[in-house]
């Protein structure tokens, strides 16, 4: 996919700020003290870490653990377990409908019933469960795609229910949302079987390799009757031909990951917790590496072998393992391409493969999805053509885990932390967790809001921001300026006396996406407002507007704001639907 940073614009010169007069009052202000402005948050506060530990014994949830039984590492450092709950599906499902019904819910592990002694650490809140079904077209042969889905369809009948909550998206050079959000199984599974009749880029990459291949293998057994040019002319060639293929399936890579990152991104700002299945039919580790090898040994040429740093797109995958972590996103990916028969292995093949490049070619293409899955905690289906098995892996694990939690205090900026779980009595299950912990900034994390809330809405708006357009101005061939109101209730700002004015800062983040799933980059800017004191105090105004300029592409758009109180630390999101002729 091909993003569009400059989706949306601010267009700097004509950003005003303009006080509006509305009925209310206002407090005395002192000298010193802050007017007006929501609760302000206590620096002292801590953040609770949570991380969810799947614990089984050759596949199976391993049950009656307790808080004793884990042991929980910050960078090395024992991290005492101040949360901590067993849940399973009955758990989850009982809280989920209390939660509707506002009925209290049973007592569980952390939790001690009344009359008894509370345990030492304390119940876990159950969250909302969002998961992404990412189905790349783009990688994904039609025959293996279809099989898979089938299951895919099996595995969302199942399991689709309150407080589960899934998403379609389609990848195929561009991202698009097939289905947003929503618990009703007919819903997906009818997004899913939209997508059947989709082709994308990976049997184009196939069916060239398959020709490098032959022409390698004709290369080889060609008779060139003694003349060395004619010779050195033909390999030369072959080898420009599997660079050239590195590079175009580097390319593709690097947008693939692109959209990845996206979807990773509009997760970002959603409370609860956050999975991603991805089911393509593998990406290449090092792009072009496995033909590459076929040269080496075809030719007789390791130096080939050198060119592999400049295509490896291991640190790639290091960035959206990474990226996932910091917003809790589990990764799980499904191999669709099954117990797949090498090229040049299968009965029709007209040439013979070396055995050692074909291993290393498909190795390539499932370590990548190996990688994405145990660094985030979830899990890689491969090496089967009945992925049924490996779904109801990725089921249990919607609903049965444990919930560790353990706090800490704000750092004030991005920091990544390395953590490890540890059983302290020495049983051998397998864990599955998080590696990794990110410590956002506040500016982070309302800036993951407002991109989230250009696919999700978020309902958080305590400063009762509202957010209306005017009539789009001329201003590019393919862009129009569309005017932008931002208005915001002034009595839910700190705002500071300073001599005789009274003064606020905030901060403003917007963000555009297009109905063709094209996201802009969340643009931020400090603002300062000042208003006589006197004035403030006696006339009522309570409302304070921003007007702006967008430059947005054609089409219909969606605009998203978020308005922070850097004094209280608060924020409020709204979001307006403009269509751009």
């Amino acid at each position: 996919m091909t993003l569009n940073p400059s989706a949306v614009r601010i267009v700097p010169a004509i950003l005003t700020g303009v006080v509006l007069a509305v009925i209310g009052g206002a407090a005395s202000a002192q000298e010193g003290t802050a007017v007006g402005g929501l609760a302000f948050v206590d620096e002292v506060q801590v953040t609770v870490v949570n991380v969810d530990v799947y614990v089984r014994d050759g596949g199976r949830p391993v049950t009656g653990l307790g808080v004793e039984d884990f042991r929980i590492l910050q960078n090395g450092v024992e991290m005492p377990i101040s949360h901590f709950a067993e849940l399973d599906a009955e758990v989850i499902r009982e809280r989920a409908a209390a939660a509707v019904s506002n009925a209290p819910p049973r007592a569980e592990v952390g939790e001690a019933p009344a009359g008894e002694t509370a345990a030492p650490a304390q119940a876990v809140e159950i969250k909302p469960i969002w998961t992404v079904l990412f189905i790349d077209n783009e990688n994904l042969r039609t025959i293996d795609r279809n099989r898979v889905l089938r299951r895919v369809r099996d595995f969302v009948a199942a399991n689709l229910e309150p407080p589960v909550q899934m998403m379609v998206v389609s990848y195929q050079r561009s991202l698009e949302v097939l289905q947003p959000f929503t618990s009703s199984p007919s819903e997906v599974n009818g997004a899913l079987r939209s997508v059947v009749d989709r082709t994308g880029g990976r049997e184009e990459r196939d069916s060239a390799q398959r020709d490098l291949l032959r022409d390698m293998a004709d290369a080889r057994n060609q008779d060139y009757g003694g003349k060395v040019n004619t010779q050195a002319g033909a390999e030369l060639d072959m080898r420009q031909r599997v660079t050239a293929f590195a590079a175009d399936e580097a390319d593709s890579l690097r947008n693939t990951m692109g959209a990845l990152r996206q979807v990773i991104a509009m997760l970002s700002g959603i409370d609860g917790r956050k999975s991603l299945i991805y089911v393509s039919s593998g990406l290449p580790m090092e792009p072009g590496v496995g033909l590459m090898h076929d040269y080496a040994m075809t030719f007789n040429d390791q130096s080939i072998l050198s060119m592999r740093g400049r295509y490896d797109a291991t640190r790639l995958f290091h960035e959206l393992a990474s990226q996932a972590n910091a917003q809790e996103v589990s990764l799980y990916a499904i191999d669709a391409s099954g117990l797949d028969t090498a090229d040049g292995f299968d009965a029709d093949s007209a040439y013979s493969r070396d055995p050692t490049a074909a291993s290393i070619g498909s190795r390539n293409y499932q370590a990548s999805l190996t990688y994405m899955a145990e660094a985030t905690g979830g899990l890689a289906v491969i090496n089967t053509n009945d992925v049924s098995g490996g779904l109801r892996q990725i089921a249990d694990d919607l609903y049965s885990y444990y919930s560790l939690g353990y706090t800490v205090g704000p750092s004030g900026e991005d920091r990544v932390n390395r953590i490890e779980v540890e059983l302290t009595g020495g049983q051998s299950y397998d864990l599955r967790y998080r590696r990794r912990y990110v410590d956002r900034s506040y500016d982070s994390l309302i800036q993951d809001r407002v991109f989230t809330s250009l696919v999700v809405d978020i309902d958080d708006n305590p400063m009762a921001v509202e957010l209306t357009t005017g009539e789009a101005l001329p201003g590019t061939a393919t862009q129009r300026i569309v005017p932008v109101h931002l208005s915001f209730d002034l009595g839910a700002v700190a705002l500071m006396p300073v001599g005789d004015e009274l003064v606020a800062r905030i901060v403003v983040f917007v963000g555009a996406r297009d109905d063709e799933g094209r996201n802009s980059e969340v643009q931020r800017q400090e603002h300062e407002i000042r208003l006589p004191a006197a004035e403030y105090l006696t006339d009522g105004r309570t409302r304070f507007g921003l007007d702006f300029r967008l430059l947005l592409e054609q089409g219909r758009q969606r605009i998203a704001v978020g308005v922070m109180d850097p004094m209280t630390r608060q924020a409020s999101y709204a979001r307006a639907v403009v269509t751009v002729p």
